[in-house]
C-alpha cells in the first residue's frame, strides 16, 4: 500500500515556527543600535523621580544641578504644580542636551541629501523645551526683602561712605 502523504523535507518552512510580526514598520528590528539616545533616555527618565535617582551617577549629578538652578530661578516657596514642571524640565533639558552633544559628534548631519531625523527630532526637543520653561515663568523671582536687610544695606552703605571719609 503506498502512502497517502510524502513526507516534507526537514529544511522546509512548515517545522519552523511562525515569526511574530512587527508592530510597527517604523520601528527598528531588534538588536538594531539606536540612532541616538533621546528615545533611550526619555523612556528611561519619565516614570523616575529626581528624588529616586541615584544622585551620584552622571545623570543624577546634572539632573540635581538642574533642579537646583530653576528652583534658585524661582525664588522663594515653590507651588506643587511649580515643583512638577521643574522636574520636567529638568528632564528635557537633560535629554536636549545629550542629543544635541551626539548630534555634534556626527560626521554630517546630512545623509542623502536629506537631514537625519535626529535633527528634526533635537528640535522638536527644543521647542518643547522652551514651552516648559514659558510656562514656568523666564524672569527671575525677586527675593522678598525683611527689614534686617533693609537695616543690613543701611548700615553697609554708611560704613563705606565713613571709610571712605576716612581715606581723605
Amino acid at each position: 500500500m503506498d502512502p497517502v502523504a510524502t513526507p516534507l523535507p526537514s529544511g522546509s518552512t512548515a517545522d519552523a515556527p511562525k515569526k511574530a510580526k512587527r508592530r510597527s514598520p517604523h520601528r527598528p528590528a531588534p538588536g538594531r543600535p539606536p540612532r541616538h539616545g533621546a528615545a533611550l533616555l526619555a523612556r528611561l527618565l519619565k516614570p523616575i523621580r529626581l528624588d529616586r535617582l541615584d544622585g551620584r551617577s552622571h545623570v543624577g549629578v546634572m539632573l540635581r544641578k538642574q533642579r537646583d538652578e530653576l528652583l534658585d530661578h524661582l525664588g522663594g516657596e515653590p507651588s506643587a504644580t511649580e515643583l512638577l514642571l521643574v522636574e520636567e524640565i529638568a528632564k528635557a533639558a537633560i535629554i536636549t542636551q545629550a542629543v544635541g552633544l551626539w548630534l555634534l559628534e556626527q560626521q554630517s548631519l546630512v545623509k542623502d541629501g536629506k537631514l537625519i531625523d535626529a535633527v528634526e527630532g533635537h528640535a522638536r526637543l527644543q521647542n518643547n523645551l522652551c514651552k516648559l520653561l514659558r510656562t514656568l515663568g523666564m524672569k527671575r523671582a525677586q527675593a522678598e526683602r525683611t527689614v534686617a536687610d533693609v537695616f543690613q544695606e543701611q548700615h553697609r552703605a554708611k560704613q563705606r561712605s565713613s571709610g571712605s571719609d576716612e581715606g581723605e
